[in-house]
């Protein structure tokens, strides 16, 4: 049947009572209204008395089918009042009758019935009795040509009286993305997360192990700043990659980055990693000039990294009693060779020398010594 027919639900059940009580008791009629109004008429007979109707707080945002908005879920609470042939209330013959109705109250406990307005409730109709004291009858009861009646309090629940408004529905989405290109890349994760990078120090084509969380996917590139490497070896927590000759020797943020089609990228949080340059070897080109116990002349380097002509470049002869002197020197291109000139009026003393290159803030691991005679 159509939900609509539930907006006459409180009335059905009300009469649905009326038929079931008619029929399991020795009633004659049973009326439907105030107590005081049945008194009038000849029994024996029961009266049903809807005196309040409350919301079903368990079902209060209990939808029928998920976009549409929930029904409202009835609690109806109803007094049998019972009558003798005469028209009273509180005689023994009255009392009899109400036994017999509480008794079959008692057995209509979880109803289905078929009555349109009634048919569509998800859920059997539960009848339980409720406390009737006296105070509650009273306050009932309290008309100026009323007159307080042996009752029993009962409940009714859930009633339910349905909506027929539209469903807050809509078509389901069936492709992501324009004409040709549709699908949508779902991230089983919130995405990668990297906690360290070992060694924190590296050369130019050491191989390093970021450690992190989610940093296993087939889309995967590890960034040194924004220049991206495509990874040796991804895992669940560990990704391996090795440093490409392209960079400069500086500091470098490292991630760990999603490509997503469409040019998108999820990258990780950045940690910080330090490019050094490689020097492999320092010697004398020339012989050195001579001024006292000074010296001066050319030196030259060779390795890798070393910088090119936009990077910060410092060298620094180290002897026995700390830096005798620091020269700031230009890279090539390649990146291989590094070539230092100390003018005459910069001389340092003779003798032997570490060589401290630092390109970018960053200090090479290896430093040659040189005699510088």
């Amino acid at each position: 049947m159509p939900l609509a027919s539930t907006r006459q639900a409180i009335g059905a059940v009300a009469e649905l009572l009326r038929s079931e009580l008619t029929t399991r008791t020795s009633a004659v009629t049973v009326d439907v209204g105030r107590p005081e109004a049945a008194a009038g008429n000849a029994g024996p007979k029961f009266n049903l008395f809807l005196y309040q109707v409350n919301f079903d707080g368990s079902l209060r945002n209990h939808p029928l089918d998920r976009g549409q908005p929930p029904p409202l879920w009835l609690v109806a609470r109803f007094l049998l009042t019972a009558f003798d042939a005469t028209g009273e209330s509180d005689t023994s013959d009255a009392l009899r009758l109400l036994g017999e109705g509480m008794i079959a109250l008692q057995e209509l406990n979880f109803l289905e019935p078929a009555t349109p307005p009634l048919v569509d409730n998800p859920e059997p109709l539960k009848v339980t009795f409720d406390q009737a004291d006296a105070e509650l009858l009273s306050k009932i009861m309290q008309g100026q040509n009323e007159r307080y009646r042996m009752s029993v309090a009962f409940q009714v629940r859930p009633v339910m009286l349905a909506f027929t408004s539209p469903a807050s529905q809509a078509p389901l989405v069936l492709t992501v993305g324009p004409p040709g290109q549709e699908g949508v890349v779902v991230l089983p994760s919130l995405g990668p997360m990297v906690y360290s990078v070992k060694p924190e120090k590296f050369e130019v084509g050491q191989q390093l192990t970021i450690t992190g969380r989610d940093l296993s996917s087939d889309l995967v590139e590890v960034t040194f700043d924004d220049a991206g490497v495509a990874p040796d070896d991804v895992r669940q927590d560990q990704a391996l990659v090795t440093v490409p000759a392209t960079l400069s020797a500086k500091a470098y943020l490292i991630r760990v980055t999603y490509v997503l089609p469409a040019s998108h990228r999820f990258a990780s949080n950045p940690v910080l990693g330090h490019l050094l340059p490689t020097v492999t070897a320092a010697n004398i080109p020339a012989p050195l000039g001579v001024s006292g116990p000074n010296r001066f002349g050319t030196l030259q380097l060779s390795g890798s990294r070393l910088g090119g002509p936009t990077d910060t470049i410092f060298v620094s002869f180290f002897g026995g009693s700390g830096v005798a002197l620091t020269i700031e020197a230009t890279g090539t291109a390649p990146q291989t060779t590094l070539s230092v000139t100390v003018p005459a009026d910069r001389a340092i003393l003779a003798g032997a020398y570490l060589i401290l290159v630092r390109v970018n803030g960053e200090q090479a691991l290896n430093a040659p010594q040189v005699n510088w005679v």
